[in-house]
């Protein structure tokens, strides 16, 4: 897929910015980018984090960390599995040691009793939190900003879509003056996020979350989000999946099509990639 992609679809223009030009991990690559230089730096040879059983951060470090010389431990949400799905049996090909945990041990994940359980376990590791969201993670994805500048794209906003809140984070933390971007948030009832970026990213306030293009909830794919996908897979060419880009594609039409929020403005909506997840899914 080529990087940068003129959308013209159901009467709406806009431009899309493919991640996944760049590494086939999206957004991801550049989350992970900083986080392992500064492993290396403070002398670790593993790499632990967490996520689900579907996580594209968990699937990403699992096939880049070896490639630099990690160990990698991914700490995965709910009991295991008679069988792997594919996500998880391709990051146990790449090496990664999986350790199920209960959703109610999960939950503890930023417990320093926990953490020092776990380093007491699996021995030194350098610890990166559930979708690669730290400072370090943050700055990468601020590398995103400097890609559009470096290809020279011409716009006014960006849109994305919004998870933990760290590509966000690292977008609007570089942003020139009278540039916005918004984060369509992929999760049901996460109003809490906005308070959690503002602590990442204080003082900054080009960026703002709309809350209306869950579709039921993280990971919910009801049958119109399903065949808007197919669709518009079938009119540009450009694959999606449901948890994250089918989402945020859906409500920025949404909103081309009934507010002037984006009048005369340049649009630009970043793919940020996790097609592997688009295989938990029946389509």
């Amino acid at each position: 897929m080529p990087l940068l992609q003129n959308v013209n679809y159901d009467n709406c223009e806009f431009q899309l910015l493919d991640l996944t030009a760049i590494s086939p991990v999206g957004n991801k690559y550049f989350k992970l980018k900083r986080n392992l230089e500064a492993a290396s730096a403070q002398g670790f040879d593993q790499i632990l984090t967490f996520g689900g059983a579907w996580s594209n951060h968990v699937h990403a470090l699992a096939q880049v960390g070896p490639e630099l010389g990690f160990k990698t431990i991914g700490v995965i949400r709910g009991e295991r599995p008679e069988h792997l799905n594919p996500a998880l049996t391709e990051a146990e090909e790449c090496g990664m040691r999986l350790h199920f945990v209960s959703r109610k041990v999960y939950q503890q994940r930023e417990s320093q009793v926990y953490l020092d359980a776990l380093t007491h376990f699996f021995g030194a590791h350098y610890l990166l939190p559930e979708g690669g969201t730290n400072q370090a993670g943050i700055e990468g994805a601020s590398e995103i900003v400097d890609l559009l500048a470096e290809h020279e794209v011409a716009y006014d906003d960006l849109v994305v879509p919004l998870g933990t809140g760290g590509t966000l984070a690292g977008i609007a933390s570089k942003l020139a003056i009278g540039k916005t971007v918004t984060g369509i948030c992929a999760l049901k009832g996460a109003e809490g996020i906005f308070r959690q970026i503002k602590i990442m990213i204080p003082g900054v306030r080009n960026w703002m979350i709309d809350h209306d293009g869950h579709c039921g909830g993280y990971a919910k794919c009801p049958p119109e989000l399903k065949n808007f996908i197919l669709d518009f897979e079938q009119s540009t060419g450009i694959p999606l999946e449901p948890v994250y880009t089918g989402k945020m594609i859906y409500r920025l039409l949404q909103l081309l099509q009934t507010t002037d929020e984006y009048a005369d403005r340049r649009v630009v909506a970043i793919h940020t990639g996790g097609l592997q997840g688009r295989r938990g899914f029946d389509f």
